[in-house]
Order: structure tokens, then sequence, then C-alpha cells
């Protein structure tokens, strides 16, 4: 009898984890989606009330007001739809805290409570109205799995014991269980397995060893910009005598699928050696490995779907960042004097398997193929002395554990960061891609003082600055895809810096409080009259400081239109600085 109680007992608590589980990742989802939708459609159509008071409420609603809380209504007119949510936080940019579950009103039928797909259900098939498309049931399954992966993720963590902690960068790398906060499905990964995940996956402090290749040496395709090769650095991680080359271990499927790499096998030109050597740690891009033998990172190609993107390292890709790098270092002399808190995390070499010599006259189109399966990228890390000084951490990560509230914290974030994303952009011609997944914190005494800025890859270049005799080493597709106009640039230094970063750290740092929100606000402006008044004025800064719309990627746009991410479009957010202007 005793042990019928048990099991029972036991059954029922883990029910109830499992249910508290779904809840909490059914909640993050909830929140991106709606978040979403309101930033890219409900704000410009004019189809929010962020503060309702209409009576038309499910009843349950008038048993849940208490001071503090509001209502969000939307209306979705071409669907004959009134949607209804609670919330406890609506900041100066319309990003909601939501608190309770959505309630749908079609017309003719009762409020109906909506859970995370049901929502997501609703809100694709509203789109394909609007926009006069097809349901995106691929997008609706990304959600699905998103969800899933997130639930997995919180049962893996509740489960474990304290992982060891690596760093406090690793640390920070591998702490974000909940993803990008204004993407509709922030930890899909498709094509990958529960086990893949968990054995491989940032969110579960997972370190893992690579799987090798033993390779023909004169297969070996590499480029660098200093004396250290990729080859060096192979060395360096898993050395030995024989000429070997390493893959994520999610990408070796991919790789032995590729007809030219089994022709490779067949000829002894390529060994499978399997997984070998020393573990590494996923950071928070799942594909950047960091590698404690080098003390540097590895950016690997995988074939999968994170967010927007199939994370494969096309050459010219890996080779645009080499390249980046060299430009870089001819101007970080000048850029330390000009902002010396703000440094690049340089990537100095690339490497990858060409099949060319083996491959047929209607083979060849299939060697660019394997070239973006075995592409990587070699990213240096910081160094002992830097990560003793600075106990550095990724800025996601600082948010999301959010500990600071002091506007101390955030004046000496902006104090380290700014100066060099501006100095770059507007003087060099720079633009980088500053979003929080790409900013390391180094601190001194518990303020920011030190940023370091990665991933050249998606860096760009002003043609007004660089002019094509200055790129001459890369290759005329690389070429293309590196330049930008200043209106792009902008956008992108704008979306990145002052939403996807800047924004996000306000919203935390105020933790619902319209004053600290409102200072937090006004002290980015101080710091950007501050550089203003010793480098000169910028229309683009101007227009900020008088409160003009500032542009914002659309996300849920971009995947609903299975559009590539650099297509992305951008929505008009009204400033909050406007808003503290006129209520001054």
């Amino acid at each position: 009898m005793s042990t019928q109680l048990l099991n029972h007992n036991s059954s029922t608590s883990a029910k109830y984890r499992n249910e508290v589980h779904q809840h909490l990742a059914e909640g993050n989802a909830l929140s991106c989606l709606l978040n979403c939708y309101i930033r890219e459609y409900g704000l410009a159509k004019g189809q929010v009330e962020l503060d309702d008071h209409q009576s038309d409420i499910p009843a349950t609603f008038n048993q849940q007001i208490s001071s503090g809380y509001r209502t969000i209504r939307l209306s979705f007119p071409e669907s004959a739809g009134i949607l209804v949510i609670k919330a406890d936080y609506v900041s100066l940019l319309a990003r909601v805290r939501f608190i309770s579950q959505p309630y749908l009103k079609r017309r003719g039928l009762a409020w109906q409570p909506l859970d995370a797909v049901d929502l997501a259900q609703f809100l694709l098939e509203h789109l394909a109205v609007v926009l006069d498309s097809q349901v995106n049931l691929e997008l609706l399954e990304q959600i699905k799995n998103s969800i899933n992966i997130t639930r997995l993720f919180i049962q893996h963590n509740a489960a474990k014991a304290d992982a060891e902690v690596y760093s406090s960068l690793i640390q920070s790398e591998q702490s974000l269980l909940w993803g990008h906060a204004m993407h509709p499905a922030p930890k899909s990964r498709d094509g990958v397995s529960f086990d893949q995940l968990l054995a491989c996956s940032p969110e579960v402090q997972a370190k893992f060893a690579l799987h090798w290749f033993e390779v023909s040496p004169q297969l070996i395709k590499q480029m660098h910009c200093t004396e250290l090769t990729a080859l060096d650095v192979i060395e360096q991680v898993n050395p030995s005598e024989a000429c070997l080359y390493p893959c994520h271990p999610w990408e070796v499927q991919t790789i032995l699928k590729q007809p030219l790499v089994q022709k490779a096998l067949q000829l002894g030109l390529i060994r499978d050696a399997g997984p070998l050597g020393e573990k590494v740690y996923p950071t928070s891009s799942v594909r950047t490995l960091f590698v404690p033998q080098s003390a540097s990172f590895m950016k690997f190609s995988i074939h999968v779907r994170l967010t927007n993107c199939v994370r494969k390292n096309a050459w010219y890709e890996l080779q645009s960042a080499v390249t980046l790098t060299g430009l870089l270092r001819q101007c970080a002399a000048q850029a330390s004097l000009r902002c010396p808190k703000f440094s690049v995390m340089e990537e100095p070499a690339a490497s990858s398997i060409d099949l060319s010599s083996i491959a047929s006259a209607d083979e060849q189109e299939t060697v660019q193929d394997v070239i973006e399966c075995f592409g990587i990228l070699y990213r240096d890390g910081l160094s002992a002395a830097q990560q003793l000084q600075y106990q550095p951490q990724m800025a996601q990560a600082a948010e999301q554990s959010y500990a600071h509230t002091a506007e101390l914290w955030f004046d000496a974030y902006l104090q380290a960061l700014l100066p060099g994303v501006l100095h770059y952009f507007f003087n060099l011609g720079i633009a980088f891609e500053p979003h929080l997944q790409n900013t390391v914190i180094g601190f001194e005494n518990g303020l920011p003082a030190h940023i370091w800025i990665r991933d050249l890859e998606g860096t760009k270049l002003m043609q007004t600055h660089w002019p094509a005799d200055k790129l001459s080493e890369l290759s005329e597709k690389a070429r293309a895809s590196v330049y930008y106009s200043r209106e792009q640039g902008w956008n992108r230094i704008a979306y990145c810096t002052l939403i996807n970063n800047i924004s996000e750290a306000i919203f935390h740092i105020a933790a619902g409080s319209r004053v600290i929100e409102a200072s937090c606000w006004s002290a980015l402006a101080a710091v950007i009259e501050q550089w203003q008044s010793q480098e000169g004025e910028q229309p683009e800064l101007q227009a900020f400081l008088a409160g003009q719309p500032i542009p914002s990627k659309n996300n849920l746009t971009t995947r609903l239109l299975k559009q590539a991410d650099s297509l992305s479009g951008y929505s008009l957010l009204s400033s909050p600085l406007a808003q503290i202007m006129e209520n001054s």
C-alpha cells in the first residue's frame, strides 16, 4: 500500500513538473509571438490598444484585476477577431510583459483561451489573409519545434546538478535558455534529434569532442591574414602526425551524404576518424565553439536552421570575414585612441576541403556544397589576462540574468559600447552587427569597463570609405556581399545597437519602473550628444535626438515570407525620446 502511494505521488509530482515546464515554454513563445506581431503589424495599423478599458472582456479578467495590471487589446478586422491579454508592464518602445493567457473572440462566438500553438495558428492564418498568401505551415512547425525544444532545455536544467563552470564568458554563453526576445521561433532547430540537442547545445551546458576526418593535405583550402594559419590552429586543437580536419558533430551526416565525399572516401583521400581529442564548449550561436586548447573559437557549418537561417559557411562569407580582419587591423591603432574601451574579436583565418580535383565535369556544381559543409572560421579569444581582469560576459546573458538596476551601470555600458560603434560607422565606414549576442562585456568593480564586438561575417562596408581597389583581395561575389549603402548601414546600426541591444538592456534594467526607463533613454541621448560634441554632428544621430522613429528589423515577417535574413525589412518604431520630450 505504501509503495502504491509512493508511486502515485511520484507520478503526480512528475506530471506537475511537466505542466510547469510546458507552461514556461509556452509563456515565452506567447511573449515572442505577440511582441513581434505588435511591433511589426499591430502598431503600424493602429490595431493595438496598450491600455484598454472596454467592458467586453472575459469574465476571468474581471477576477484578475489588481493594481498595476492593464489589458492589451488587439483587433483583427480582416479576420473578424479581437484578442485580449493582461500585462504588468509596457515599455516606452511598446515592448510588453504579459502575465496571462490570451483570449480570442471571433464574430458570433464566445471568448476562447488560447495556448501558444493556438495563438500561432490564428496569427499565421490572419497574416495570410492580410498578405493574400498561403498560411505558412513551415513557420507554424518551427514555432512548435521551438516550444518543444525550450521545454526540453527547461526539463534538463531542472533535473541536473550544477554544471562545471569553465569561465565567466562560457557560463554566460551557455545560459540563454529563452533566446531572441523578438523572434517567432527563438529556439527552433530543424533536423536535429533531441539526443543530439542534449549532446551539443549550449543551453544544457554541453561539452563534446569534435568529429574528425583524416584528409590528404592538398585537399585543404585555407586563407589567413596573420602568420598563424588554419592548419596551425587545428594542430593546436588536436596534435597529430596525420593531417586531421574537424567538423561539428551535427554536420557529419550531411558531409557523408555528399557524393564527392563518398568518392574521396573510396579513393582513400578522406578517412572518417570519428570523435577525437579534448572536449569543446558550444557558445550562444550554437555552431561557434570555444576550444580550450587554443583559447580561441571555431565557427563551423551546420545545415540546421537556427531562427532565420541555415547556418552554413559559404566560402565568400569566410573570405570576407578574414579580409575584413586584415582591414580592421589597419584601423586598430587609431580606433584604440578614439574608443579605448571598445575592441573587435578578430577572425584571421578560414579553411575548408576542396574536392574539385576529383570532380568530373558534371560534378563541379557539387564542389561548393562540400566546401560549405567543411567551412570553418577561426576567431581569436580573449587572453588569460583579459579574462582575469574583466571577467567577461555576453551582453544577452547579462540582461537575462538581470542583477543590476542602477543607472550607473547603464551609463558605464553606454560609454563602453557607443563610441566604438559610432566611430567605426561614421568615421571609418564600417557597420558592425552589434546585437546582444555579438557583444561581450568586460567588468571592473561590477561595472562595464570594456566591450568586444564579434562575428565579422555580417560586417558591412560603405563604398564611400572602401572603394573597390581597397578590396582587391575579395572575389566579386564577396565584395558585393560586404557593400552597404549608408542608409542600409544606419538601419543595421540603429536596429542592432538601439533596439536589439540598448532597448533590451533598458527593458530589464527598468524592471517595470517608468522613471528608470525614461532616465535610461535620456542617458542614451546624453552619450550621443557627448560623442557628437567631440566627433561632429551626423544627420542620423540628430534625427534620433529629435525623436524621429527608429528602424526595427522584421523577424516575424522575414520568416513569414521565407526570406533570407539579408532581405529583412524594417518597421519604424515611435521613439521613446519623442514621448519623453512631449511629457517634459
